[in-house]
């Protein structure tokens, strides 16, 4: 039984990843599509045995997958970039996502069993299939001479949210400590833009932050509240920062 898997491929940027857009779906064949089907099994068996979320399937993701294999057919070669290809960060945005983590698998087997196998082995592709962060996966099969090329990618994706959704949200978490949040758009977009307005009273703290989960708070903050030391809020979305390929909620947390 041979299986044939790559260096592994790791980028993550503990960021947030917003869907966009949705692609077309793959022309993979009956075949390629039950190998895939099997694959996405096995792949959330061995998550559930360690007590992961299982990934759901993403169409946009799948579709960066089916073009990478497609290359990787093209050339006879396992790589996670061809040459003339994009890296897999520009590649997943190419198919409308932006991603906090990103992480690829590809092999080459007969079947996928195997190729599951082999990656669940292999230290760094078992860590990818095995990361808590990820939520969704696209997974591509080419068939060539009895041989299945595979590729597993892996992403973490939560909803697009405008600004009144975001600071909606913070705001919700807040008041589930007992804050009552005040309006003030202005004042906190005036945080944002780095020359706050000193209208008074004066916040006793302030928080700004990115995050890949806005259900969460700041450790700060939560540890504030919980001592009694604020009673009041404003709160701010500020406009998302782009580092290098990945987008990030960006807040601002004003507390009285």
């Amino acid at each position: 039984m041979r299986c044939r898997i790559p260096i592994v491929f790791l980028v993550t940027f503990f960021l947030v990843l917003t869907v966009v857009a949705r692609a077309q779906n793959t022309s993979m064949n009956e075949d390629e599509r039950s190998a895939a089907a099997d694959l996405l099994q096995a792949t959330n068996q061995d998550r559930s045995s360690q007590g992961l979320e299982p990934l759901h399937p993403d169409p946009a993701l799948t579709k960066a997958a089916w073009e990478h294999a497609q290359r990787m057919v093209a050339s006879g070669k396992l790589s996670h970039q061809l040459p003339g290809e994009p890296d897999i960060i520009v590649r997943v945005r190419q198919v409308g996502l932006h991603c906090s983590t990103v992480a690829e698998n590809v092999a080459e087997a007969p079947t996928a069993g195997q190729i599951n196998d082999e990656w669940m082995h292999s230290p760094p592709h078992r860590a990818n299939l095995l990361d808590p962060r990820v939520n969704t996966v696209g997974i591509a099969i080419v068939k060539r001479r009895g041989e299945l090329y595979a590729v597993e990618d892996f992403a973490r994706v939560v909803p697009s949210m405008s600004r009144p959704q975001q600071e909606q949200q913070v705001a919700s978490q807040l008041a589930r400590h007992g804050i009552h949040v005040r309006q003030g758009d202005a004042l906190a977009e005036s945080y944002c833009g780095g020359t706050p307005r000193r209208t008074k009273p004066l916040p006793a703290l302030v928080v700004r932050y990115s995050t890949v989960d806005l259900s969460q708070l700041p450790t700060r903050v939560a540890q504030g509240i919980g001592n009694g030391t604020y009673h009041s809020a404003v709160v701010g979305a500020c406009s998302p920062a782009n580092q290098n390929g990945f987008t990030a909620y960006q807040i601002v947390i004003l507390l009285y």
